[in-house]
């Protein structure tokens, strides 16, 4: 028998689903068979798969129990330190270098997130051993070439607060690039529909009829030219993966540096010359406890030369 006693980072969440994190060394199958069979319990009693739970409510799950394994967490401490930009009790500001992953599924792997879960855990600002899913998070990615500021959440409120902002495009991501060439105009809004194959990772432009296209707006300025190359800086209107390499390289301005839309440069760069340089709360609707942060601005500042 396991017992989870409900914290506030698990508030809300269906029970099957908290389950599924909570108990990950048991297989689902088995987890929705104790829910079949009426050995789940919340507070003594029947617990349905859908119920939502509650702050303070007692979870009991009738399984038979697994070998015991090493808790993932301690594989954390693989990763490096990250960069923090800005701190408080909710969340970080973090600047991921080029040639990190955002994210990985595989807690040995280096990344962003595992990283900032190092520096959480060597601080005492988390302790894995005190919640039962939640996991302080990335809010959003950055390709692995790509370099710049990332948000994540150290609370579960807040990483919920935070994806409906950025969904709601209410925080502002600004970008920095050199590129090949000069946009006429000087400054725009480029308007595509893109295509993504997940099997090949490859986002194309395509007619608005293909099925499974979705729109992309960007709104582009040009800031500096030299040598036949040119510094954007570049607001994403709508998020879309690889959406700034894809729309420069169709309008004829591929990034310097990138391999897969872009164009042999014989550059030397091992990634793009691509910036996430600017995060602006640009909050319309409530933030909940997280309205402190209206109109708060980090700033990295990378010119032409920081780029190339």
């Amino acid at each position: 028998m396991r017992q989870y006693v409900i914290k506030a980072n698990d508030a809300d969440m269906r029970a099957d689903r908290f389950l599924r994190k909570a108990a990950a060394d048991i297989p689902f199958s088995a987890i929705q068979k104790a829910f079949r069979t009426k050995n789940v319990k919340r507070n003594g009693k029947r617990c349905p798969a859908d119920v939502r739970l509650t702050a303070g409510d007692e979870l009991r799950l009738y399984v038979n129990e697994p070998q015991p394994e090493s808790p993932a967490y301690l594989l954390y401490r693989n990763a490096p330190m990250p960069i923090v930009v800005y701190e408080d009790d909710n969340i970080l500001v973090l600047h991921k270098p080029p040639g990190l992953l955002s994210q990985s599924n595989i807690p040995l792997d280096n990344s962003l997130e595992s990283s900032m879960r190092t520096y959480l855990l060597d601080r005492g600002k988390w302790n894995p051993a005190e919640e039962n899913v939640f996991t302080p998070s990335l809010c959003h990615r950055l390709d692995r070439g790509t370099e710049g500021l990332v948000l994540a959440a150290k609370t579960a409120p807040a990483l919920r607060i935070l994806t409906e902002k950025i969904a709601l495009r209410e925080i502002r991501k600004t970008y920095r690039a050199v590129v090949f060439g000069t946009p006429s105009p000087n400054r725009g809004i480029w308007r595509d529909f893109l295509y993504k194959d997940a099997r090949q990772s490859l986002v194309t432009v395509c007619k608005g009829l293909t099925k499974g296209a979705r729109t992309a707006e960007l709104e582009y300025n040009t800031i500096e030219t030299r040598h036949g190359l040119c510094l954007l800086e570049c607001y994403l209107i709508t998020g879309r993966t690889h959406q700034i390499r894809v729309q420069c390289a169709h309008h004829g301005h591929p990034i310097l540096g990138d391999g897969k839309y872009g164009r042999d440069n014989h550059s030397g760069k091992r990634h793009q010359a691509l910036c996430a340089t600017s995060l602006l709360f640009n909050f319309r609707t409530s933030a909940d406890f997280l309205e402190y942060l209206k109109g708060k601005k980090f700033e990295i500042n990378k010119g032409f030369d920081d780029l190339c």
